[in-house]
């Protein structure tokens, strides 16, 4: 999920979204596997019935795993992309649920069946800050703030999401990350690379990718990514997940 602009070299509202899939696929070790994790460490943090946030709903996978799962759970996904809700709610429709859609940064979005109100997934197209729902008892935010730049824009992402948490409610971020001058991240990025090209993308395909990564990816360390959830208002955060340079944190919202 991105949240700019069509100008910007990943365009979800363009080919990008529409291959992001299977690119997601192909670069992220483990990507099916994360929503698992995800699913898992939730369990034994959650009641029963939980109200969910997911940050970057992109296709809908990550919803409808969860929804899958635990059918009592009570989801919320919200993107900026209006191609990326609609993939989810194709998806969320295919898998047998309801999903109604929301209307957020652009004022007119056709609301889906159910337009939110009971239907098993809502939707909102728009940003967190258009999210009016607080209290939630756990949030998401996989594959997003990589997008963003660490002039604020990061640290405001994770202030709206601690704003719609209740205190104490568990947050998942997984992230592609890394301290560009730090000892190894060349070798991690080089094996990344080689991992693309074993999992079958091309030559010019890996060309084109390692140039949007170059202008549209804003590195952050693993130790600054804990600086901007402790800022944001989050606690006890500790890597629970890594392959290459993708990591993902658990953390809950300060009490």
């Amino acid at each position: 999920m991105s949240t700019r602009g069509s100008a910007e070299p990943f365009d979800f509202d363009g080919d990008y979204g529409g291959d992001y899939e299977y690119i997601a696929r192909t670069v992220i070790p483990g990507y099916l596997s994360t929503f698992r994790q995800a699913l898992a460490l939730l369990r034994g943090r959650v009641g029963p019935g939980p109200r969910v946030l997911v940050v970057g709903a992109g296709t809908g996978i990550e919803l409808v795993t969860f929804k899958t799962a635990e059918p009592a759970w009570r989801l919320t996904g919200v993107d900026p992309s209006r191609q990326m809700i609609e993939i989810a709610r194709h998806r969320i429709r295919e898998a047998g649920m309801e999903a109604g859609v929301e209307p957020g940064v652009e004022a007119g979005v056709e609301a889906g069946v159910g337009a939110g109100v009971g239907a098993a997934v809502r939707l909102v197209h728009g940003h967190v800050s258009d999210v009016e729902e607080e209290g939630f008892d756990a949030a998401t935010c996989f594959n997003v703030m990589h997008f963003l730049p660490d002039d604020g824009a990061k640290q405001s992402l994770l202030r709206d999401i601690a704003r719609r948490l209740a205190p104490g409610a568990p947050f998942l971020l997984f992230e592609l990350h890394g301290d560009r001058s730090g000892p190894r991240f060349d070798e991690l990025f080089s094996a990344w690379s080689r991992y693309w090209e074993i999992h079958g993308m091309g030559e010019a395909a890996r060309a084109a990718f390692r140039a949007k990564i170059d202008e549209g990816i804003h590195w952050a360390s693993e130790a600054r990514i804990l600086e901007l959830l402790a800022g944001a208002g989050f606690e006890d955060a500790w890597r629970y997940y890594r392959a290459l340079l993708y990591g993902g944190w658990i953390s809950r919202r300060a009490r």
